[in-house]
């Protein structure tokens, strides 16, 4: 609330606080302190914290067994959080926008860590869940389209521009901004002689984030296989009374559509869609789903399966002792909670809009439209 009321201190005394209390938590809330930073004019800060989080989590990467063991008898939240694969993404996103809001000496460097890594992320991803992952699964159209516009960018690179701003066009087909790049790359310079090009990016909204979500069809098919092998087993299961947690994202509607800008006082064009957070990690959630869903029945599975070999071990068949354990399982699952940790101050769009002007000094004003 401080942050999208514009209390940017006051936000971030707060989150400072928070990555001292917590330590599952403390890599999103360090993303979120990086944005706080961004807005308040302090890039190399945030470009600091923002590498750090990107090299911990491909650290995390290398899969725990004991975490992925603990999470099977608890819940999600056990493991530490290592980020959804937009959110990987949009690290070197964000680490090229704060290159740039500096000397901009690392940002081409950043956009190539955007495409290796979604080039891992993708393969990954297709040998998890099949051919059904597309080549640009996960992939923000913003990450190739900076890529272009540094490459454009040297007056000399324009075949690395053109490639750039194809993959961008391939993202986001027919955006009329982008078919225009391409055009200018191809049979034009990058700015008449005595201009220079201005870039307004804009972000826009607030962005994705997890909230807790029940899943009644599974709830109810454990309900239905708790009865039938209870009706043929030696012992009764603990009846399936908690509901199935999982995460499932959502975003606030956006307070306006564009932003608008002034040059010299007079309008001059608006912000246009380059990436919509919401769709991204939407579409990552579908992706990931049915092994999100599988993980959490399984774990249900092992919790019943555990209550089940205690009656066998104790051999509490008489009805008090079975209700205690039924009793004890039943709690032992409500338990459960979905793991709704994220990077909570994304955006829910970035815009942007390229200006050629005559060298100089100019007056630029934005405003919501």
């Amino acid at each position: 609330h401080a942050f999208y009321a514009n209390q940017l201190d006051d936000a971030h005394g707060q989150l400072i606080k928070l990555t001292e209390k917590t330590k599952r938590e403390r890599s999103v809330v360090e993303l979120d302190l990086a944005l706080v930073e961004l807005f308040n004019g302090e890039p190399a800060a945030a470009e600091a914290r923002l590498r750090q989080i990107r090299d911990e989590w491909e650290h995390l990467e290398q899969v725990s067994l004991a975490e992925k063991s603990l999470s099977l008898v608890t819940d999600d939240q056990r493991q530490q959080y290592s980020g959804e694969d937009y959110e990987k993404l949009l690290i070197r996103v964000f680490l090229a926008l704060t290159s740039l809001m500096q000397d901009g000496v690392d940002a081409e460097s950043y956009t190539l860590q955007a495409f290796t890594k979604q080039q891992e992320l993708r393969e990954q991803a297709q040998e998890k869940w099949g051919d059904k992952v597309p080549e640009s699964y996960c992939f923000p159209a913003v990450a190739p389209y900076l890529r272009g516009v540094l490459r454009e960018a040297t007056f000399s690179n324009y075949d690395d521009a053109q490639r750039a701003y194809q993959q961008a066009l391939h993202l986001l087909p027919n955006a009329e901004f982008i078919l225009r790049d391409l055009d200018r790359v191809q049979h034009d310079v990058h700015s008449g002689p005595g201009n220079g090009v201005v870039y307004v990016i804009s972000l826009v909204g607030e962005g994705p984030y997890k909230e807790k979500t029940e899943q009644h069809a599974t709830q109810e098919a454990l309900f239905i296989a708790d009865r039938l092998l209870s009706m043929v087993g030696k012992y009764s299961l603990p009846p399936t009374l908690a509901p199935i947690k999982i995460p499932m994202i959502v975003s606030p509607t956006k307070p306006f559509d564009v932003v608008g800008i002034q040059v010299n006082g007079v309008p001059q064009t608006t912000t246009l869609p380059i990436t919509d957070l919401h769709l991204l990690a939407s579409e990552t959630y579908e992706a990931k789903l049915p092994d999100l869903m599988a993980r959490t029945v399984a774990r249900r599975i092992v919790k019943k399966g555990a209550v089940y070999a205690a009656k066998d071990q104790f051999q509490a068949s008489n009805p008090l002792a079975s209700l205690a354990f039924d009793a004890a399982g039943v709690a032992w699952e409500a338990t459960e909670s979905a793991d709704t940790r994220c990077w909570g101050l994304l955006p829910r769009e970035i815009q942007i809009a390229r200006l050629e002007l005559p060298a100089g000094t100019h007056q630029l004003a934005l405003e919501p439209v």
